[in-house]
């Protein structure tokens, strides 16, 4: 196992109590509040009740109400639009959502998303061509754009007008779109900054479907009108049907690993239950294939069950068909489709497999990972759809920025960025902007193209980037605890109290507790590497079980001492009745610094 640090932060026992009392909540919950950055009763409140009042004004947005005016006039002259996605599953989504509301609304919509291999990430010349020779008059791309300048004004003198949604970091120099709406604008004074490329899709529908149902049908609201619309979504029913379009939410927001806080929380807790009722022909045909039919859909699921299964078909196929899973109402087509997709995920699955164990090799033959600050590394024969897949498993292995690429015949490459919580890969790429054809992404991922003569170059300026930015402490993976509590504190009352807290994932993780000095009475190897272990303290003894932790048996486990956990506490449904499971985190001998 990488070994981590164990931090836990200052505790403010005035705070917690007031939270606890005026929210009635248990200390230990309130703690995990402040934790969040949650640290007072309004936000307290709004956090735990989660609802649509959480939503804000999709006309803060830039450009939003000439997009709204202009959609509005387009759909009403039957106007020839083509959603332009991206291929991964936020991308899918968000055409996804962009097809069935323009189509419900009877616009001439139509849909292409570019091939990974052939055509790469967002807009480009020849998809623009393309749309012309269609007939098509209106280009509305759903989670790329951005950076699209040559293609947007390529666009622009061929008739066409470009509204581009999307959530990416913004270059310095913008497309001269008819509107951009991006939430990371540098002008742009939206509120809430971690909307994914389907959330954004969603405000603007949501600002169509406010202004459609205007006085006038046609024309936006006044901001009076508008305010008393907005300030009275305390329930699903207000959003006149739209909590229709919130599983599609939900997976892009999950799958795109974005912060679940602010309108993100609503949208994937609303969502979440909404993947469970299996409302959509393909949901219910995908969780069939994948063996989950009827079961509770968490972002787990999404994260590790759904989510691949639907970026199977832009890694290795078209995504085009994944919109069709998601928007047939048809379930013969859509178990045929999610069927594909489950294959299709296989070989990924093989694909990845292959690439990682070749990385890992050159990793350990090649490079001494003290010393190390980015591992940057290319070969012709790695798969260019899978290799961020991959790139991500090496990041939570070896704790460092990575980069993968896939050679081309011409010499040149196409690499994938994934990166730790401390080091922007976008901003680090920005800083290697003049050794590289085009780059984009956000903080965590992104995507390249550069010269294959360029990759030395790459890895010594990023890794001169990183060490002039990073402290030595960065590059060691830490875990943050919430709080230190002993074995006894952990009981159903207490863990019913905390279903208030998920969705959990980016910047809502899971919360962390650790318990010191406990002994197993019981320990095994089960499935593949994983540790299960009994704990006991007192009068207290409970299951654990630490996936993908087999290693600690022989390390720590088998010497008989008492050991130090971390873990999350949750209750665990099994055989028609609930108990009380921790979920490993870590482990260590007792008698360890934090």
């Amino acid at each position: 196992m990488l070994k981590k640090r164990w931090i836990i932060g200052d505790r403010d026992c005035a705070l917690e109590n007031h939270l606890s009392k005026e929210l009635s909540i248990a200390p230990l919950v309130s703690r995990i509040l402040i934790n969040r950055g949650i640290k007072d009763v309004t936000s307290g409140r709004e956090f735990l009740q989660v609802s649509s009042a959480s939503l804000l004004d999709p006309f803060l947005l830039n450009d939003m109400e000439k997009a709204v005016e202009f959609l509005i006039k387009a759909i009403h002259e039957r106007r020839r639009i083509l959603i332009y996605g991206d291929y991964d599953v936020d991308g899918v989504t968000a055409s996804a959502l962009y097809l069935e509301f323009f189509r419900k609304h009877g616009a001439d919509a139509d849909l292409h998303i570019p091939d990974r291999i052939i055509e790469g990430y967002s807009l480009n010349e020849a998809a623009v061509q393309m749309a012309r020779s269609r007939g098509i008059e209106i280009i509305l791309t759903a989670d790329c754009g951005t950076s699209s300048i040559a293609p947007v004004r390529l666009a622009q003198s061929l008739g066409m007008d470009v509204i581009v949604t999307d959530h990416h970091e913004p270059p310095k120099e913008l497309p001269d779109a008819f509107a951009l709406i991006n939430p990371n604008r540098q002008d742009s004074t939206y509120p809430y900054k971690g909307l994914t490329g389907v959330g954004v899709a969603f405000k603007l529908i949501q600002a169509l479907s406010i202004t459609m149902s205007g006085p006038d049908g046609s024309s936006r609201l006044n901001s009076s009108n508008r305010s008393i619309g907005l300030n009275g979504l305390n329930c699903l029913n207000d959003l006149n049907g739209l909590d229709s379009y919130l599983d599609l939410v939900a997976l892009g927001t999950i799958a795109d690993v974005a912060p679940l806080t602010g309108e993100n929380r609503f949208f994937v807790k609303e969502g979440l239950a909404l993947l469970t009722k299996e409302k959509r022909a393909g949901i219910a045909a995908l969780k069939e294939v994948a063996g989950i039919a009827g079961g509770d859909v968490t972002g787990g699921t999404v994260g590790f069950i759904l989510a691949p299964r639907i970026n199977a078909a832009g890694r290795l196929s078209k995504a085009e068909v994944a919109v069709r899973l998601l928007t047939t109402s048809d379930y013969q087509e859509a178990r045929a489709i999610a069927g594909y997709l489950n294959q299709t995920n296989q070989e990924r699955q093989r694909i990845e497999s292959r690439i990682r164990d070749e990385v890992r090799d050159k990793i350990f033959r090649e490079l001494d990972m003290e010393r190390e600050k980015v591992i940057v590394m290319a070969s012709r024969e790695w798969h260019q759809g899978v290799i961020g897949i991959v790139a991500s498993k090496i990041v939570d292995e070896f704790y460092r920025p990575c980069i993968l690429i896939s050679l081309q015949e011409d010499g040149s490459g196409k690499g994938s960025a994934r990166s730790i919580p401390r080091f922007n890969i976008y901003q680090g790429l920005e800083a290697c902007s003049d050794l590289l054809d085009k780059f984009g992404g956000h903080k965590y991922a992104a995507g390249l193209t550069i010269k294959g003569t360029n990759i030395p170059l790459l890895c010594e300026r990023l890794s001169a980037v990183i060490t002039e930015r990073l402290e030595k402490e960065d590059l060691i993976p830490q875990i943050i605890m919430d709080a230190e509590i002993d074995l006894e504190e952990i009981n159903f009352p207490l863990l019913k109290e905390m279903t208030l807290l998920p969705p959990y994932g980016m910047a809502n993780p899971e919360p962390v507790i650790v318990s010191k000095r406990l002994r197993t009475t019981e320990s095994k190897i089960v499935g593949k590497d994983h540790l299960k272990i009994r704990l006991r303290k007192g009068g207290a003894c409970l299951d654990s079980i630490g996936f993908s932790m087999g290693s600690a048996y022989n390390e720590i486990i088998k010497s008989g001492r008492e050991i130090d956990v971390a873990y999350t506490p949750e209750l665990n449904f099994w055989n028609g009745t609930y108990g009380v499971q921790l979920k490993l985190k870590d482990l260590r001998p007792s008698g360890l610094y934090l």
